[in-house]
């Protein structure tokens, strides 16, 4: 029976502490002031990556900021960079091949310090034997916002469109 009443009020301090928060906290003015301020820095900084305008999006991150995409594993390798000087190589370097990136959105989400831009990246890709690839993949952006800076950036595609345009343009080129 004990246990039972432990259970009880646990549940109900749980369902309660949403409720205390908001009421201690200045609530919607801090929330709605937090999501513009990350719309701001975020914004900036995803035009920037999209336009490959790496001076730019230089001055929107930290020393600290890391960049991941998990889901290019099977296609590129491990995409993960840690910092900004790593990061600035990776855009400046590894993007380098790259012809062109749009992204027609879909979503853009800002909650708190992160927003979130859901969509479709038409981009090309030169292989380095003058094979140009291109694909349009859906994709998902995540960025967390501390301060005035971008402190973490997330890729997530769906590379299988770009895997068969790699396929379907070393067929042509055999």
């Amino acid at each position: 029976m004990r246990n039972l009443i432990a259970v009880a009020l646990f549940g109900a301090c749980a369902i309660a502490a949403p409720v205390a928060l908001r009421a201690e906290t200045s609530g919607a003015d801090a929330y709605a002031e937090a999501g513009q301020v990350t719309a701001e820095i975020a914004d900036a900084y995803f035009a920037a990556y999209i336009g490959r305008d790496w001076d730019t999006l230089e001055t929107l991150i930290t020393d600290q900021t890391d960049f991941r995409d998990p889901t290019a594993t099977h296609v590129f390798g491990d995409i993960t960079s840690e910092g900004s000087a790593a990061m600035m190589k990776r855009f400046r370097e590894g993007y380098s091949n790259l012809t062109h990136m749009e992204f027609a959105a879909t979503r853009r989400l800002v909650s708190g310090n992160v927003a979130l831009y859901e969509g479709e990246l038409t981009w090309g890709l030169d292989l380095g034997d003058g094979t140009i690839v291109d694909s349009t993949t859906p994709m998902v952006i995540v960025l967390t916002v501390e301060g005035s800076k971008v402190i973490h950036h997330r890729d997530y595609l769906d590379y299988a469109p770009f895997v068969a345009a790699v396929e379907e343009a070393r067929g042509k080129a055999e």
